[in-house]
């Protein structure tokens, strides 16, 4: 967990500086030392912002409306992404990495679609970046932080009764980010089976069940120690869904497993 809590940059030819700081202070020996901002306002682009022809990566930068849902702004970054890569591909340098960086948080469905996007026509490895990432790297940098950030102080401390124990769920984002992936496409395919019915999906009564089973009062709160155990009964629930029984007659993966997603992150 950062310092300090970073506001979403809102302009977009300041939050494509910042992404192209980030980069090249990642690593300023080697890998992300020749980043820069492709071209100028103006100019046909490509659909890229920031170009490190060392290492063949091209990124995208994308400012989001964060008063809108999660579901508005994931589909207006799919669109984004399938356009963009188009675009891409007419770049007369090889492409090895495409890095979609956004002011939205990081997620795991986004993170699952364009690593899913190689093949076929397309050559290169994609990723997707968000805030929670880009900050986390930003807060690596002294100068980054003075540039973007100058008059921001460190986060207080919350008051030990509001921390969470020990042994929670939410003291690892990453397993409770997954954990949170898999209710979410529970969710959506079994919303999606009872709306063909009339129905609707009961949410509250989903998650206020799942809570019991694993004696939580949240899902930070649920014990460590269950995550196997919550990600197998999740996995059982999306697989027994129509949609989960319809992809697995025909071979297709419902799901990408904790080490699948983990994987794919530290190729970043």
């Amino acid at each position: 967990m950062g310092k300090y809590q970073l506001p979403p940059l809102k302009n977009g030819e300041t939050f494509q500086d910042f992404v192209c700081d980030v980069f090249n202070e990642r690593d300023k020996e080697a890998s992300y030392v020749d980043a820069q901002v492709f071209g100028v306002k103006g100019q046909r682009q490509k659909g890229i912002d920031v170009i490190c022809q060392k290492t063949g990566t091209v990124i995208q930068c994308k400012v989001k409306d964060l008063r809108k849902t999660d579901a508005a702004i994931r589909k207006d970054l799919i669109r984004d992404i399938d356009n963009d890569l188009d675009k891409a591909k007419s770049l007369r340098f090889k492409v090895n990495k495409f890095i979609l960086a956004s002011t939205f948080r990081d997620d795991a469905k986004l993170q699952e679609y364009v690593a899913s996007l190689k093949g076929g026509d397309c050559d290169f490895d994609c990723y997707y970046m968000g805030w929670d990432t880009l900050s986390r790297y930003a807060e690596e940098s002294e100068p980054t932080m003075k540039k973007y950030f100058p008059n921001l102080r460190q986060k207080r401390s919350k008051a030990k009764r509001a921390e969470l124990p020990e042994n929670a769920l939410g003291r690892e984002l990453s397993k409770k980010n997954y954990v949170r992936y898999l209710i979410e496409r529970f969710g959506d395919w079994k919303q999606k089976e009872l709306k063909e019915k009339g129905r609707d999906f009961n949410w509250g009564s989903f998650q206020k069940g799942l809570m019991r089973r694993y004696r939580a009062t949240g899902i930070n709160h649920i014990n460590i120690e269950h995550f196997d155990s919550v990600c197998a009964y999740l996995q059982e629930r999306i697989d027994r869904t129509i949609m989960g029984k319809f992809n697995k007659s025909r071979g297709i993966k419902n799901y990408s497993t904790y080490e699948e997603q983990q994987a794919d992150l530290k190729k970043l």
